[in-house]
């Protein structure tokens, strides 16, 4: 890139020849669109050839960078700089814009500082045509609440929200036609409603549902779904017949707990897990919205009940080919397991991680059809059984598995197992 020396004349390479500045407006839009927003305008004073390609540049980052100091900045400064470059810019489609504000940023009064924020959304949104919309606010002690935002765009095809507070009574991305991929991490959902006929990717990580009523999410082409260590009640999902994958985490942080029962529903103010109501206390929570996948991978705390819950009225999962299980389908008895085996009729690759325990499993007592079982679980080509120890749960399962079918040879004992925080078969990078 060409640099001015004292003077102001312009420099080059060896040569003489300024080659980047010979570059097409496109491929240096490319380079600019890498640049946080302060760094691209700053562009304007290396020749005559940049002096305007900043206006044009398809993408806004309000985000700290290499030549941004918020911390040398009032916070009225970065608003003026921000809204001027709106005002200023051309009107040229957004293809990605990035707004990102951490704590290192925040030298005096946080209200001033995210006073226009809901503006410039608007701005990059509903007039500048944005098709990606990132949202990050990094900080201690606030979270953004995002009110009535214009979630209404031909052009918008992915949302990242971060660390921001979802209020609106029902999430609607109905007029986004376009959108596919919606991300949300370490929010707080307060929406009853999480509505999109087109999203295809869904991840919802770390993020903070109500305590009491559950969130549904009705997002019926979805292909790609993750569920990942959330706070609340666990979201009901409605029917989602294209989805191919699915991973769904739940920790003890999630409010379906039980310490008295492993179904859930005790009754005991203690817990968490109480009913849903007349309405929805036989309703599947997740099974059932996740039946139609080919790759599951459904993890949980014993404590969690919910897959155990949803599992009474076990559906049929016809396209599932490979399932990864945890501990929680044989914290109480195996009859969860078993009831699980039993409807997924083309199954091909099982994997059970189980960590070290110190109850023994419940001996079940359910009778099994075993021509029915070996038609079952005739695609199964592999099992893998991860476990600390090779003990009584484990020959037990090995047990019933030969009732299904399953001969020792497909059977895979992996000792010595104790599963990473962070493990997962198969997800997508967030």
């Amino acid at each position: 890139m060409p640099k001015r020396c004292k003077h102001g004349e312009e420099t080059t390479n060896g040569s003489g020849e300024d080659r980047i500045s010979a570059l097409p407006d496109a491929i240096l839009h490319v380079v600019l669109s890498s640049l946080p927003s302060d760094e691209t305008v700053r562009t304007c004073v290396l020749s005559r050839r940049w002096r305007h390609l900043w206006k044009s540049t398809p993408a806004l980052r309000i985000t700290r960078g290499g030549g941004w100091r918020f911390m040398e900045w009032r916070a009225w400064t970065v608003n003026n700089f921000v809204n001027q470059l709106l005002l200023l810019r051309d009107r040229v489609p957004l293809d990605e814009c990035e707004i990102s504000i951490s704590q290192e940023f925040l030298n005096e009064d946080e209200d001033e500082l995210f006073r226009f924020v809901h503006t410039w959304i608007r701005h990059a949104v509903s007039l500048c045509k944005a098709r990606v919309l990132k949202v990050r606010i990094r900080t201690e002690s606030y979270r953004l609440p995002l009110v009535n935002l214009p979630f209404s765009s031909q052009f918008l095809t992915r949302v990242e929200l971060t660390d921001v507070i979802l209020r609106s009574r029902s999430l609607d991305f109905s007029n986004c036609p376009a959108l596919e991929d919606l991300r949300m991490r370490s929010c707080r959902i307060y929406a009853h409603r999480i509505i999109s006929q087109s999203l295809r990717c869904l991840s919802i990580t770390r993020c903070d549902f109500r305590s009491k009523a559950r969130t549904c999410v009705s997002t019926p082409c979805i292909v790609f779904f993750k569920l990942k260590d959330i706070d609340g009640r666990t979201p009901l999902l409605e029917s989602m017949p294209s989805l191919v994958t699915a991973f769904v985490r739940l920790d003890y942080s999630c409010s379906d707990t039980c310490i008295h029962k492993a179904y859930g529903d005790c009754g005991d103010d203690i817990c968490f897990g109480q009913s849903d109501g007349s309405a929805g206390r036989n309703r599947s929570v997740l099974l059932q919205g996740l039946s139609g996948a080919t790759n599951l991978q459904l993890t949980c705390d014993p404590e969690v009940f919910i897959f155990r819950k949803d599992s009474k009225k076990c559906p049929t999962f016809t396209m599932l080919k490979t399932l990864v299980l945890n501990d929680w389908c044989v914290a109480a008895d195996l009859r969860v397991l078993v009831r699980l085996l039993q409807h997924t009729p083309v199954l091909e690759n099982l994997t059970l991680q189980l960590q070290p325990r110190e109850e023994s499993v419940v001996e079940t007592d359910e009778s099994y059809n075993l021509a029915e079982q070996l038609l079952l679980l005739k695609h199964l080509k592999v099992v893998e059984i991860k476990c600390y120890k090779e003990d009584e749960v484990v020959h037990k399962i090995v047990s019933i598995l030969s009732t299904f079918g399953v001969h020792p040879e497909q059977i895979d004992i992996e000792q010595n197992f104790f599963q990473a925080p962070e493990s997962c078969s198969f997800e997508f990078s967030d």
